[in-house]
């Protein structure tokens, strides 16, 4: 009996041993991000190894950088009794390598002197992508205002008048196949004298795409309700298919219903109050 408990007594400190923690030796850091708005920790003793200590510290809100301050165009005077009868529409010939290669300048037709070959006044800002036929010779399509173009290479000049419905920021946005360069306000559009553009204007938004893909290009401006700012789109197809869209984004309004179909709100240059005497026939933009 004794020696049976003389073994236990012997045994019993080993198993003390094995369950007893050691001193951790060593401690590493682990930081973690959680929600809450001020930074705390956690020590973790493990039985073996180096301790753990956690430091909770608060998740870092994204900054980003402030918004450019958008644009503010100049407007024109207009007539008070002008009808909104819709932007003046011009179709100018676009030889193969011509506008919207992005090698030529939207000022070709001015500097060229080009004579339109057709022209209206449409409210619509808009023609969707076509695709080409299995035999594109004479191929033609519409496009806006009842005008029917080449549809393998034409360029159209969309300008006019804008009536800004309400006072915000406005963003105007197109795209295009192959390219759409877009003037907005008093001098950059066109001149309030004399309505004609200037060949060095640089367009406030370039919009180019080919190959069925066509970026949209947007940017803001701040316009004051009932006031009229001119507005001129050169449009420019080189080869193949087309697509067109300008549209201006009114403030408080959802993007997906921003305009494309401006009636009531878009004049032909002719409105314009321009220096010389009223002209219904004003110089073409």
């Amino acid at each position: 009996m004794v020696t049976l408990i003389q073994a236990a007594l012997f045994v019993a400190p080993l198993f003390a041993s094995k369950g007893a923690c050691q001193r951790p030796t060593s401690t590493t850091t682990t930081i973690i991000p959680w929600t809450g708005t001020y930074t705390t920790s956690t020590t973790f003793t493990p039985c073996t190894g180096p301790a753990t200590v956690f430091i909770e510290t608060p998740i870092g809100t994204t900054t980003c950088p402030p918004a450019p301050t958008p644009t503010r165009p100049a407007p024109c005077e207009t007539y008070p009794d002008c009808a909104a009868s819709g932007l003046n529409i011009d179709y100018y010939a676009n030889p193969v390598g011509g506008f919207g290669t992005g090698n030529t300048p939207p000022s070709f037709y001015i500097t060229e002197g080009l004579s339109p070959l057709d022209s209206s006044l449409t409210n619509v800002t808009f023609f969707p992508q076509d695709m080409p036929p299995a035999n594109p010779s004479g191929w033609t399509r519409d496009t806006n205002g009842g005008i029917i173009v080449n549809a393998n290479n034409f360029a159209l000049v969309y300008y006019g008048f804008y009536r800004a419905p309400t006072t915000g920021v406005f963003t105007i946005c197109s795209s295009s196949d192959n390219e759409n360069d877009v003037f907005f306000g008093r001098g950059n559009a066109f001149s309030c004298d004399n309505g004609k553009p200037s060949p060095d204007a640089k367009p406030l938004q370039v919009s180019r795409g080919g190959s069925y893909v066509n970026p949209i290009n947007c940017t803001d401006v701040y316009l004051v309700g009932g006031r009229y700012y001119p507005v001129r789109n050169v449009m420019g197809n080189f080869g193949g298919p087309s697509a067109f869209n300008f549209t201006i984004w009114e403030p408080e309004v959802p993007f997906e219903d921003r305009k494309n179909d401006f009636t009531g709100n878009v004049y032909p240059l002719s409105c314009g109050w321009l220096s010389n005497a009223r002209n219904k026939n004003a110089t073409k933009a």
